[in-house]
């Protein structure tokens, strides 16, 4: 029994041994990790999904949430699958949506928070690029556009209970700060500084309402078919845009 008892003791140290071996080559950010995962979070992380159409404002979104206190904002877009892959010790964890997220929008578990952005319509179908600049003209075409709406329209209808926030690109140009607080209180969120004052935040007033400004705009956008401009009529009426409703009315002040 003695001599079991010393082996016992003698393959304990070894094994302890080796870990200390093992521990003095894994990278401390690792090790912080590994330490981590040896305590249960106290609450669920506030987990926030932020959609909407290509140019309507979801990377500002993202920016603007990178301004409070305690939250994590994963830098690459991604489908929200990822927010249950996220090891991070911050108790707020943010998802910006990928190209083709808008596919599986309807499935959004409910216990993922939704940051929805909307734009004009006009002013997201005639935005440029950097990517797509040298493949056409405007980078967001009728069909991306109605595949978003439509994806929104199957969420709700999936999911008629859940709360979206709604985060319109003209009300963020127009108040960042305000638009900050109207998201610290619908997420519990604390600010650590506000977002006009945020270096990085690239606001320009003069992104809005192009369309009205420039001939080759209005030119396109009267060209679009009539049943795609009743599906954007539609979507001005809910959202509170105004949409003009022929050619002459298209015309700049």
């Amino acid at each position: 029994m003695k001599d079991a008892n010393r082996l016992e003791a003698a393959f304990g140290a070894a094994a302890r041994r080796v870990v200390r071996e093992f521990q003095r080559f894994v990278p401390l950010s690792l090790k912080r990790r590994m330490q981590r995962r040896t305590y249960a979070r106290a609450t669920p992380a506030n987990r926030i999904f932020i959609s909407g159409c290509a140019r309507s404002g979801t990377t500002l979104t993202q920016r603007l949430m990178r301004c409070f206190e305690d939250i994590f904002v994963h830098p690459p877009e991604a489908r929200y699958t990822i927010l249950d892959m996220l090891d991070r010790p911050e108790s707020n964890l943010v998802v910006k949506r990928d190209a083709r997220s808008f596919a599986h929008l309807a499935k959004l578990p409910p216990s993922i928070g939704l940051i929805y952005c909307l734009r004009h319509p006009f002013d997201a179908l005639t935005s440029s690029h950097p990517q797509t600049r040298n493949e056409r003209r405007f980078h967001v075409t009728p069909h991306r556009w109605l595949a978003e709406y439509d994806a929104l329209i199957q969420l709700k209808k999936a999911q008629p209970y859940r709360q979206i926030f709604f985060v319109r690109y003209e009300d963020m140009i127009g108040s960042p700060d305000a638009m900050q607080e109207r998201i610290a209180q619908s997420f519990g969120l604390t600010p650590r500084i506000r977002f006009s004052e945020d270096p990085d935040n690239p606001i320009r007033a003069a992104s809005l309402r192009k369309w009205e400004r420039n001939e080759e705009f209005r030119t396109y956008l009267e060209s679009l078919p009539p049943a795609f401009l009743a599906r954007v009529e539609r979507f001005c009426a809910e959202f509170g845009y105004d949409m003009p409703v022929s050619g002459s009315t298209m015309d700049a002040p």
